[in-house]
């Protein structure tokens, strides 16, 4: 599945290129891939019994007069491939190669407690730094976290928890050495 995913987000990255629309098709992908990421919708898409033709009609229904050409012959092709449950997981990958072309990346901040405007905006800017990218920085709290917060972006996690620092105290007194 990982092979097929990368393919197709590489080809749709490369019709956005030769198209010169990679802002537009980043909104275009963004619009349905949460339109079709519900479970009622992904349930209609991935049900046996309902014919090809219902699923066209949706996607005609719903985003013909919104999207480029080839975002939909590629909604069209997942259908004829009988590859509708990865439709949204491509579209997830061809977003983040999209984001990473045009300079941006999302980092996701999990914290014991809601983070205020100042805490995000400083978190974004030292990203932003590091990752020399447009950083657009989501939160989510987590009570599990005791306290602090860790960053999940591109693939690489930066743990500042309570949790994370008692760990490393525990393992350098048992070599015996504390910083």
């Amino acid at each position: 599945m990982a092979k097929l995913k990368d393919r197709y987000a590489n080809a749709l990255l490369e019709l956005s290129e030769e198209s010169g629309s990679l802002e537009e098709d980043l909104e275009h992908a963004f619009l349905i891939r949460d339109a079709l990421k519900g479970p009622e919708v992904q349930g209609f898409l991935l049900h046996p019994h309902i014919p090809d033709s219902d699923k066209y009609k949706l996607f005609h229904k719903a985003f013909s007069e919104n999207i480029r050409g080839h975002l939909m012959g590629f909604l069209h092709l997942m259908v004829q491939k009988n590859r509708e449950s990865l439709i949204v997981p491509i579209l997830t990958e061809y977003i983040d190669r999209l984001n990473k072309r045009l300079g941006k990346i999302e980092a996701k901040v999990v914290s014991a407690k809601a983070l205020t405007k100042k805490q995000i905006e400083l978190i974004r800017t030292v990203l932003s730094k590091k990752m020399n990218m447009e950083v657009k920085v989501k939160t989510t709290v987590d009570p599990d976290v005791l306290g602090g917060f860790y960053i999940l972006v591109d693939g690489r996690i930066f743990d500042r928890t309570v949790r994370s620092e008692l760990n490393k105290m525990k393992e350098s007194l048992k070599r015996g050495s504390y910083e």
